[in-house]
């Protein structure tokens, strides 16, 4: 054994994190398919309620989007474990014990991963 050998170096981790790029790409499908399906359901929604709500407060707006910007993620995380754009770049959610996420942490890993244990991991 040498003195840069190790008993740990023969351990690989299965896991390992996404690069930057990847994570991004992940955000920016994700981002991209918000706004389309904000769109869809400007689209969709009959013209008397859009002036309502364009005659409401800017508060009003803005929770509408964040709404449909969290059934989008909560929908796809609990249906599939998975968002499109996670789908897409190959790219999984687990917790710090490396496992799949409970639906408490699903929930939470809507908020971001920053603000939990919760990161992006690749897929094999």
């Amino acid at each position: 054994m040498d003195m840069n050998d190790s008993i740990f170096s023969d351990i690989h981790p299965t896991e390992r994190d996404v690069s930057f790029a990847q994570g991004f790409f992940t955000r920016l499908i994700d981002f991209v398919l918000e706004m389309i399906f904000l769109i869809l359901l400007y689209l969709l929604i009959p013209r008397a309620i859009i002036a309502n709500l364009l005659d409401s407060d800017s508060v009003v707006r803005f929770l509408i989007i964040i709404v449909v910007i969290f059934i989008y993620q909560i929908v796809f995380l609990l249906l599939f474990n998975k968002t499109i754009g996670m789908m897409i770049c190959r790219v999984k959610l687990l917790n710090k014990e490396l496992k799949p996420l409970s639906t408490t942490e699903k929930a939470l890993s809507i908020f971001r991963t920053r603000f939990s244990s919760i990161k992006y991991y690749q897929d094999n």
